[in-house]
């Protein structure tokens, strides 16, 4: 979440050419499709328009198919950095249009080549019709077999672990997206383990951040701020960021608590954490509760506070953002931003009565 470059002109690019080469000639080849070989989307509801199928390749030519449909160029990342959602060298996430999906079992192909050979990994992707998350909503990690049973991966490589769901790379955007486009007001609680923060996040990021983005339905197009891109990119509208954020400039100093906005690249800090340690749980309180006397005004509200010590009763902050076109409704993503961090279970309460 940073500025626009060169590299989405490049990206752009390849779309429009239909290329599907890169890398040298004789690089070997290989593929791994992250999540497993068996996959599934809409038995949550409607949370976001692609279903998005992540990993890494190495060869000179990718392409995809979608039920033995005609090949797509799969777009890989270019560098050690890679490009934004794409976090490092040799990563691929395909945004399928959820709508192309057959009902019931549909079969994806991932095809790599080079002068070494060819390699073709297979998944299938079970596409639900009539699925829902209804409010109020409770993960208990410890009691899921796959993170896909309870919400959406949009981005990068997630694992369970015996405290929770971890990011385990701590690249762009990481995204767990849990909900759906019915969800309007609403309060998560979870707690957080930080276990690393980079000391360079690269040249299109801004500093470190986790936390939760609010009424988010899924990556956008809208040049020329956005443009068209595999996969897109754009991360706005949304409700708004309710975060911890590390200086770009400061990564091993402690957090702020940031509000940022849903509409545009504007935030507000409510200064650092403290104590902050590296290892250590934390409680992480959010919500957001619309206006009654107007839609467009909605009431965001973050805490954060050491896990062994009880909750406490106020707010580190509450900022009330008012805007035209920052989102109304959508689910809840985790997100980790360039950190490796631990989310714990989680509860989700509807926000009814409180406005």
């Amino acid at each position: 979440m940073h500025t626009p470059d060169y590299r989405a002109l490049v990206a752009s690019s390849i779309l429009a050419a239909g290329l599907s080469s890169c890398g040298e000639p004789d690089r070997p080849v290989d593929v791994e499709v992250w999540h497993g070989a068996t996959q599934r989307v809409g038995h949550l509801g409607d949370a976001q328009d692609d279903f998005n199928l992540m990993g890494v390749v190495s060869g000179t030519e990718f392409a995809y198919t979608v039920n033995g449909g005609p090949p797509e160029p799969l777009v890989v990342s270019f560098d050690d950095f890679g490009f934004r959602r794409l976090g490092a060298a040799g990563h691929f996430n395909v945004d399928v249009p959820i709508t192309s999906l057959d009902p019931g079992d549909n079969l994806i192909e991932i095809s790599v080549k080079s002068d070494q050979g060819e390699l073709t990994a297979r998944t299938t992707v079970h596409r639900a019709l009539e699925g829902s998350a209804e409010l109020p909503y409770r993960i208990d990690w410890s009691e899921v077999a796959h993170p896909q049973d309870v919400g959406q991966i949009v981005d990068g490589r997630w694992q369970l672990e015996a405290d929770g769901l971890r990011s385990e790379e701590p690249l762009y955007d990481r995204l767990f997206l849990i909900g759906n486009r019915t969800w309007e007001d609403y309060r998560i609680t979870t707690t957080v383990t930080v276990h690393r923060v980079p000391e360079v996040t690269g040249p299109r990021s801004g500093g470190s951040g986790l936390g939760f983005i609010f009424r988010f339905t899924g990556h956008t197009v809208s040049p020329p701020r956005f443009p068209e891109a595999r996969p897109k990119w754009g991360y706005q509208p949304f409700g708004a960021i309710t975060w911890l954020r590390w200086s770009k400039a400061q990564p091993a100093a402690a957090p702020v608590r940031q509000f940022y906005r849903g509409d545009k690249d504007e935030s507000k800090d409510a200064g650092p954490l403290s104590p902050f340690e590296i290892g250590a749980a934390y409680g992480m309180t959010a919500e957001c509760v619309t206006s009654e006397k107007d839609p467009n005004t909605t009431t965001y509200r973050l805490r954060v506070w050491p896990s062994d010590r009880t909750e406490p009763a106020g707010w580190d902050y509450e900022i009330e953002q008012t805007s035209e076109t920052a989102l109304r409704a959508g689910g809840v993503a985790l997100v980790a931003h360039h950190v490796n961090v631990t989310f714990g279970d989680v509860s989700i309460t509807p926000m009814t009565g409180t406005r």
